[in-house]
């Protein structure tokens, strides 16, 4: 072989060299660009899942508060001179704000069906404490209108004070199964397509009938 082919041989070796080395790095820099982006993701998912814990967590506490709150209201003995509504509901009044905020909290976090469940909790702890609040004017109406001043509790004059508490309960218990779902399993977004039978599930569809009825 002249000098001329082995140049040119060596030199196409040479480049060939090059070329296989730098394909390597190129495969290994786009290896380690996809290490990093999953592992920006990964994090990303737990911040998600540890912001959804917090959420929901203090939504229960919440619940928890509103629900002792509500049970303190209904052992209020009525008539008392110095007791109005403003101080027998003061400290439902109180959890309920609190109550609410926690569902702000849950509604950003997210996912969709876990904002629905706590909107139920929030509805029936809304009924109870309206229902108690219309039984106990209906009751001061009837003392004035009476003159029949024998003490009563306050849940003696609400009719479906025990169906409205286990309501309560319930939508507590469902948001509960329904963080578990959210917390074991994957933290994204539901799907679209699972949503709406999901939060038929909870019973959501439901809201407009689970008020008090007759018989």
């Amino acid at each position: 072989m002249s000098q001329l082919g082995v140049a040119l041989v060596s030199a196409g070796s040479a480049l060939s060299g090059a070329t296989i080395a730098g394909l390597f790095t190129l495969l290994k820099g786009r290896q380690e660009s996809r290490e990093r982006v999953a592992d920006r993701e990964e994090q990303r998912r737990h911040r998600r899942l540890d912001a959804r814990r917090t959420a929901y967590v203090t939504f229960l506490k919440e619940v928890s508060l509103t629900a002792d709150a509500c049970q303190r209201m209904l052992d209020v003995v009525v008539p008392e001179e110095t007791e109005t509504w403003q101080t027998i509901g003061s400290g439902v009044a109180d959890s309920f704000g609190r109550l609410f905020h926690a569902k702000l909290e849950v509604e950003m976090v997210g996912p969709p069906v876990m904002a629905a469940q706590a909107e139920r909790v929030l509805e029936q702890t809304t009924t109870l404490v309206e229902e108690c609040e219309e039984a106990y004017e209906r009751h001061g109406s009837y003392v004035r209108e009476s003159g029949n001043t024998d003490p009563v509790l306050i849940r003696e004059l609400v009719e479906y004070t025990p169906r409205l508490v286990n309501r309560l309960n319930v939508q507590r218990d469902r948001f509960v199964r329904a963080a578990r779902v959210q917390l074991d399993g994957d933290v994204n977004e539901v799907p679209a397509e699972v949503l709406g039978s999901y939060i038929g599930a909870l019973g959501y569809s439901a809201s407009r009938s689970d008020g008090p009825q007759s018989g």
